[in-house]
Protein backbone atom coordinates (compact mmCIF):
# COMPACT_ATOMS: atom_id res chain seq x y z
CA UNK A 1 0.00 0.00 0.00
CA UNK A 2 1.16 3.40 -0.56
CA UNK A 3 2.92 4.93 2.56
CA UNK A 4 1.61 7.64 4.52
CA UNK A 5 3.35 10.47 6.68
CA UNK A 6 2.27 9.54 10.33
CA UNK A 7 5.25 10.00 12.02
CA UNK A 8 5.10 12.89 12.81
CA UNK A 9 1.46 13.68 10.81
CA UNK A 10 1.20 16.70 8.68
CA UNK A 11 -2.38 16.90 9.34
CA UNK A 12 -2.62 17.27 13.14
CA UNK A 13 -3.40 13.42 13.37
CA UNK A 14 -6.68 13.68 12.75
CA UNK A 15 -8.08 10.27 12.58
CA UNK A 16 -6.66 10.42 16.36
CA UNK A 17 -9.26 12.03 17.43
CA UNK A 18 -11.63 10.02 18.03
CA UNK A 19 -9.24 7.33 20.40
CA UNK A 20 -9.10 3.82 18.79
CA UNK A 21 -10.31 0.53 19.09
CA UNK A 22 -7.93 -2.07 21.38
CA UNK A 23 -7.84 -5.65 21.56
CA UNK A 24 -7.67 -7.21 25.45
CA UNK A 25 -4.14 -7.72 24.96
CA UNK A 26 -3.32 -4.32 23.94
CA UNK A 27 -5.42 -2.57 26.64
CA UNK A 28 -4.11 -5.09 29.37
CA UNK A 29 -0.40 -4.00 28.27
CA UNK A 30 -1.53 -0.32 28.24
CA UNK A 31 -2.81 -0.86 32.01
CA UNK A 32 0.42 -2.29 33.51
CA UNK A 33 2.33 0.27 31.73
CA UNK A 34 0.42 3.12 31.62
CA UNK A 35 -2.40 3.17 34.14
CA UNK A 36 -6.05 2.47 33.67
CA UNK A 37 -7.36 5.78 33.57
CA UNK A 38 -6.20 5.36 29.93
CA UNK A 39 -8.64 3.21 28.37
CA UNK A 40 -12.20 2.51 28.84
CA UNK A 41 -14.37 -0.29 28.11
CA UNK A 42 -17.58 0.93 25.93
CA UNK A 43 -20.98 -0.49 27.15
CA UNK A 44 -20.40 -3.07 24.50
CA UNK A 45 -16.98 -4.69 25.84
CA UNK A 46 -15.09 -2.89 23.70
CA UNK A 47 -12.00 -1.46 24.88
CA UNK A 48 -11.01 2.18 23.55
CA UNK A 49 -8.27 4.58 23.79
CA UNK A 50 -9.42 8.12 25.88
CA UNK A 51 -9.37 11.38 24.38
CA UNK A 52 -8.30 14.41 25.68
CA UNK A 53 -7.84 18.07 24.08
CA UNK A 54 -9.56 16.31 21.07
CA UNK A 55 -7.01 13.39 20.44
CA UNK A 56 -6.33 10.05 21.37
CA UNK A 57 -4.35 10.39 25.03
CA UNK A 58 -1.55 8.66 23.08
CA UNK A 59 -0.80 11.52 20.69
CA UNK A 60 1.80 13.89 21.39
CA UNK A 61 4.28 16.30 19.85
CA UNK A 62 2.82 15.70 16.49
CA UNK A 63 3.06 11.48 16.25
CA UNK A 64 1.51 8.45 18.39
CA UNK A 65 3.41 8.41 21.45
CA UNK A 66 3.29 4.40 21.71
CA UNK A 67 3.91 3.40 18.09
CA UNK A 68 7.19 1.79 18.07
CA UNK A 69 5.49 -0.30 21.52
CA UNK A 70 4.27 -3.77 21.18
CA UNK A 71 1.13 -2.84 22.02
CA UNK A 72 0.74 -0.22 19.44
CA UNK A 73 -2.49 -0.98 18.29
CA UNK A 74 -3.24 -3.06 15.27
CA UNK A 75 -6.41 -0.65 14.43
CA UNK A 76 -3.85 2.14 13.85
CA UNK A 77 -1.67 -0.59 12.24
CA UNK A 78 -4.08 -0.96 9.57
CA UNK A 79 -5.80 2.57 9.00
CA UNK A 80 -6.48 3.73 6.81
CA UNK A 81 -6.36 0.39 4.84
CA UNK A 82 -7.90 -2.65 6.07
CA UNK A 83 -10.15 -3.71 9.11
CA UNK A 84 -7.25 -5.93 11.53
CA UNK A 85 -10.78 -7.58 11.76
CA UNK A 86 -12.04 -8.97 8.96
CA UNK A 87 -8.97 -8.52 7.08
CA UNK A 88 -11.03 -6.61 4.46
CA UNK A 89 -11.09 -3.10 3.45
CA UNK A 90 -11.55 -0.45 5.88
CA UNK A 91 -15.03 0.76 5.95
CA UNK A 92 -15.01 3.75 7.77
CA UNK A 93 -14.38 7.49 6.34
CA UNK A 94 -10.62 7.32 5.54
CA UNK A 95 -10.95 10.92 4.68
CA UNK A 96 -10.08 11.51 8.09
CA UNK A 97 -6.72 11.46 7.00
CA UNK A 98 -5.86 14.54 5.38
CA UNK A 99 -3.44 12.94 2.76
CA UNK A 100 -6.08 11.40 1.15
CA UNK A 101 -7.39 15.30 -0.29
CA UNK A 102 -3.92 15.70 -0.83
CA UNK A 103 -3.40 12.77 -2.76
CA UNK A 104 -6.31 11.36 -5.04
CA UNK A 105 -5.10 8.06 -5.75
CA UNK A 106 -4.72 7.31 -2.22
CA UNK A 107 -8.51 6.79 -3.11
CA UNK A 108 -8.05 4.03 -5.92
CA UNK A 109 -5.80 2.48 -3.69
CA UNK A 110 -8.42 2.03 -0.91
CA UNK A 111 -10.76 0.87 -3.17
CA UNK A 112 -8.86 -2.13 -4.85
CA UNK A 113 -8.57 -3.82 -1.00
CA UNK A 114 -11.73 -6.17 -1.24
CA UNK A 115 -14.72 -5.06 1.39
CA UNK A 116 -15.94 -8.05 3.28
CA UNK A 117 -18.44 -8.98 1.45
CA UNK A 118 -16.44 -9.61 -1.09
CA UNK A 119 -13.74 -11.37 0.62
CA UNK A 120 -16.69 -13.50 2.20
CA UNK A 121 -18.34 -14.80 -1.38
CA UNK A 122 -15.02 -15.38 -2.41
CA UNK A 123 -14.47 -13.13 -5.20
Amino acid sequence: MPTLPCYPCPHDASCCAYGTTLTDEEAEQIVQTHGAELVYRTRWGEWRTRVRNKRCVFYGNGSCTIHDRAYYPVQCQAFPWTDPETGARYEYDVMICGEFELRPELIEAHRAIPAAEELESGG
